[in-house]
């Protein structure tokens, strides 16, 4: 399924035997643009807010009709995970101990964006019990971003600032980030809604809040317009994938 950000996050939780609220933000590595985990908002069924995040290894299903993402896990497996604290950087160290507690396979050891595999759900109950520095030489190194962070973000061109970040959208097949929309509404006259490829994207400037993209102005303005009813049409993002390499972008 292809989706934007902006439909996920209006998705309910479901567990194995009851609802457990809805998805407040995702979290994604700005070095494979995947996502890595979705942050459930827990106001509702946690004390104190607690915040717990849900990796896509544990997701059996997402129901577009229904607006819901369906999670092999129960209500007391979630509960009882390890909780972040939103204000701060996901650590490896927490990643680690929240892949532990589910008994699953560490991502980051293998060459692709899940390890040894194409897709997360291949990583369910293959923990590895032990971990050496030399398998893991980022074991501190954190790439983790909140797509609530980075939508409004400025686009910083070659030449100069054109528009915010305003949507990402994903492949729930493998979890990865397969365009980004740029929204000029701010910047130019009539403003429209630009496709932007991860590799269009040198680095992400946490300081500046800009995303500084290997395009001139006239580059990106030229670049199609994104229609978000349309994103998850069959076969609409792909002809919008195809149209950017076939002008060579």
């Amino acid at each position: 399924m292809i989706i934007s950000s902006k439909q996920l996050t209006h998705f309910s939780i479901h567990a194995l035997d009851d609802k457990v609220g809805g998805i407040r933000d995702i979290l994604f590595d700005d070095e494979t643009f995947t996502v890595r985990y979705l942050v459930a908002d827990t106001n509702t069924w946690l004390p104190l807010s607690r915040k717990v995040v849900i990796s896509p290894i544990s997701v059996k299903q997402l129901d577009e009709d229904s607006e819901s993402v369906h999670i092999n896990m129960t209500v007391d497996t979630l509960k009882n995970s390890p909780s972040i604290d939103e204000h701060k950087p996901v650590s490896r160290e927490y990643e680690e101990n929240l892949f532990k507690y589910f008994g699953y396979g560490y991502y980051w050891i293998g060459p692709g964006a899940w390890g040894e595999f194409a897709h997360p759900n291949e990583l369910v109950e293959l923990q590895r019990a032990e971990e050496s520095e030399t398998e893991n030489p980022k074991k501190s190194t954190n790439h983790l971003r909140a797509v609530g962070e980075v939508g409004g973000y400025e686009v910083a061109t070659t030449t100069d600032n054109v528009g915010h970040i305003s949507n990402f959208v994903i492949d729930t097949e493998s979890w990865k980030i397969i365009m980004l929309v740029v929204d000029t509404n701010n910047w130019l006259p009539g403003g429209k809604h630009l496709a932007l490829l991860p590799s269009d994207i040198e680095s992400i400037d946490w300081a500046a809040h800009s995303v500084v993209v290997n395009l001139s102005h006239d580059e990106l303005v030229d670049r199609p317009e994104v229609e978000s009813e349309k994103i998850s049409e069959e076969g609409y993002v792909p002809m919008l994938c195809e149209q950017l390499n076939k002008n060579g972008n």
